[in-house]
């Protein structure tokens, strides 16, 4: 599976789980913003970020990179989001795991392993 069917995949269950639990999805047009998705309920809106965490290398946990890459044959770049970007970071990985965390609690500006104690009173039950 390529990168960009893992990221809609994750986006689907983002939409599920905010829509479930009684917010108001928006999805902006394009692919030029640092967020996904906005959600709003009781007024208040949140930027969200939307990521897909795979197993990498012979690790056990899921791993997701925290960084906008792109580009072409002739030239490719990666960004690192800054503490600003959004206000929520949504993962799913590669088990069918969710976690929806605050960007302000995400200390790594790189690559988290999601799995770890830190990150388990955000997983999704």
């Amino acid at each position: 599976m390529n990168t960009k069917s893992k990221g809609d995949i994750a986006v689907g269950n983002a939409i599920r789980h905010y829509i479930t639990s009684g917010y108001e999805v928006c999805l902006p047009i394009g692919d030029k913003r640092d967020y996904d998705l906005i959600i709003e309920k009781n007024g208040l809106l949140s930027k969200v970020q939307v990521k897909y965490a795979g197993l990498y290398s012979n690790s056990k946990t899921c791993k997701v990179g925290l960084r906008i890459t792109g580009g072409n044959q002739s030239f490719s770049y990666s960004k690192k989001y800054d503490k600003n970007s959004f206000d929520r970071l949504f993962i799913f990985t590669q088990k069918g795991q969710m976690y929806d965390l605050p960007w302000a609690e995400v200390e790594s500006r790189n690559e988290i392993s999601i799995e770890t104690s830190k990150y388990v009173k955000y997983k999704i039950a």
